[in-house]
């Protein structure tokens, strides 16, 4: 009976680079399958905690250190539309504009907490910004609590220097606002329901990349690590 004898690298700069594409690419792999998980469960959270009753001011003054996103709050008070925030660079349905947030001084609330108003579109320049509906009265409001945008800061917000309002600003960050507003928000924001009449554009949207998407990259990811595989395989099987 004839042994097999065991493949022999002939080109070991070539091999070893093969290896280090292959464990870069299979780590992509499983990093988007983490991301599919961590979805999962956004999205899982989200769909329990929506069926719950809406906080009430109370709710959220005896909650402070518990995980209050994506539940539903129900609050009475007043805008403050003297101190409206513009986030810049929202894109809505292929229309470039800005996400509107206005403070809202809830009854009973221990801080003002921040009302995302949703999308409205820049117009014709950026040297002016657009005109917000002032809601004015008593209101009652039922929305998502979340926390704010997440972003990447990449230098100075040169637009806090500025204190004409509305204000318009790069990302949402409650603890640099805060001097601009003469108070510290609420560190939830409130999303309207989008049938408020104070509201603009507005979609409760969990996630902006669903599970099913990140499960798709990570099989292409590893399909590539398979490919390189068998590449590496039989450039190494011919040159035997």
């Amino acid at each position: 009976m004839q042994q097999k004898m065991p493949m022999k690298i002939k080109n070991w700069k070539l091999a070893l680079l093969a290896v280090c594409f292959i464990t870069f690419l299979t780590s992509l792999g499983f990093w988007q399958l983490a991301r599919a998980k961590q979805k999962t469960l956004l999205l899982r959270s989200f769909a329990e905690r929506i069926q719950h009753p809406p906080l009430t001011s109370s709710d959220l003054n005896q909650q402070k250190e518990r995980d209050l996103r994506f539940y539903r709050a129900s609050l009475s008070g007043h805008f403050d539309n003297q101190h409206t925030l513009l986030l810049d660079n929202k894109i809505y349905q292929r229309q470039v504009g800005y996400e509107v947030f206005t403070p809202f001084m809830a009854d009973g609330l221990s801080t003002p907490i921040l009302i995302d108003r949703g999308f409205i579109p820049m117009g014709d320049s950026r040297d002016h910004l657009p005109v917000i509906q002032a809601i004015t009265g008593q209101v009652t409001l039922v929305g998502l609590l979340n926390l704010p945008p997440a972003y990447v800061a990449l230098g100075q917000a040169t637009e806090l220097s500025s204190t004409h309002w509305p204000l318009r600003v790069e990302f949402i960050n409650l603890t640099t606002l805060s001097p601009f507003l003469a108070f510290q928000p609420f560190h939830y924001l409130l999303s309207l329901d989008p049938k408020n009449p104070a509201a603009y554009a507005l979609e409760w949207k969990i996630v902006s990349v669903g599970p099913e998407r990140h499960l798709g990259y990570a099989v292409q990811w590893f399909a590539l690590a398979l490919t390189l595989l068998i590449i590496s395989i039989v450039l190494n099987h011919r040159q035997t």
